[in-house]
């Protein structure tokens, strides 16, 4: 078993450079706190980056940007749901919302004119001119035939 394995086997939290006479120099492993890599540093001083991630913000916690805040008030699934199918259907035009009768504008609607149009052999200028009126869309030539194809 090699060294690199034995110290990853048994982790300690410090090491010892040198020793003697000399003044000995006691290393600490490091940690990461952005990628949680851990490592024993080559130098006494602390180090540049983070060898993991190459952060130099290693030593410090990641800090948000907007702190999270809790709901005022419970939110009911059955009200959320409602209020975004009134949003959607106010959006697209389709359906009668609050008992006023619109036009459906969806693409499902401007797909299947523009397939009826193409049958009765309609000019692709009269697609485009009724596309524009109706669903407020000016589209070419090319963009009409790879809609109705």
């Amino acid at each position: 078993m090699n060294i690199s394995n034995r110290l990853d086997s048994n982790p300690v939290p410090q090491r010892v450079l040198a020793s003697g006479n000399e003044t000995s120099v006691e290393l600490r492993q490091q940690v990461c706190h952005r990628c949680g890599k851990a490592w024993w540093p080559r130098r006494p001083k602390k180090p540049a980056r983070c060898p993991g991630c190459k952060s130099p913000y290693w030593d410090r916690p990641r800090r948000l940007k907007h702190p999270i805040m809790p709901l005022k008030a419970p939110v009911n699934q059955g009200t959320l749901a409602k209020s975004l199918c009134r949003k959607m259907a106010r959006t697209l035009g389709g359906g009668n919302v609050h008992g006023k009768n619109t036009e459906d504008r969806s693409l499902a609607k401007a797909l299947h004119v523009l397939k009826e149009m193409k049958v009765a052999g309609r000019t692709w200028q009269e697609m485009g001119e009724r596309m524009e009126r109706e669903f407020g869309a000016s589209l070419e030539k090319d963009q009409l035939k790879a809609l109705v194809r």
